[in-house]
């Protein structure tokens, strides 16, 4: 990306992340959310995202949450992701710099649900607890 080179005068990598965020029978999970250090992206009806930004570095750190609640066929818990970047995801090399590199890597995602009671009207609700009054 121009712009970063040019507000910090050094070359900085640049990185594309994309994949698939699917439950634990690989169903994709639409419209789940997804923040790098900068940005924050969605998944496509087909659980697709794709993520270009520029980094120096070579790990990435990835938040991904559910948050429409349990509209996507369940609630999923919240999950960190690392992305770690080598020389072999390396697609574009920068001329003479170890910077202003082009990488790409395919990081699929497999999220777990949330176990939740939900009652018949189809809001959450916490488990019940009786209450002892004196």
């Amino acid at each position: 990306m121009f712009y970063a080179s040019c507000m910090y005068g050094m070359p900085v990598d640049e990185y594309e992340i994309n994949g698939v965020v699917t439950d634990k029978s690989l169903t994709p999970i639409k419209d789940i959310r997804i923040i790098n250090e900068r940005d924050t992206f969605y998944t496509d009806p087909w659980g697709r995202y794709v993520i270009n930004s520029w980094y120096n570095g070579n790990l990435v750190r990835l938040q991904v949450d559910d948050i429409d609640g349990v509209t996507n066929g369940g609630l999923f818990k919240s999950q960190e992701v690392l992305v770690q970047f080598t020389e072999a995801d390396i697609v574009q090399k920068a001329k003479g710099n170890k910077r202003g590199n082009k990488f790409v890597k395919t990081q699929n995602i497999k999220l777990i649900k949330e176990n939740i009671n939900i009652p018949m009207y189809g809001a959450p609700v916490a488990p019940f607890e009786p209450i002892f009054v004196p």
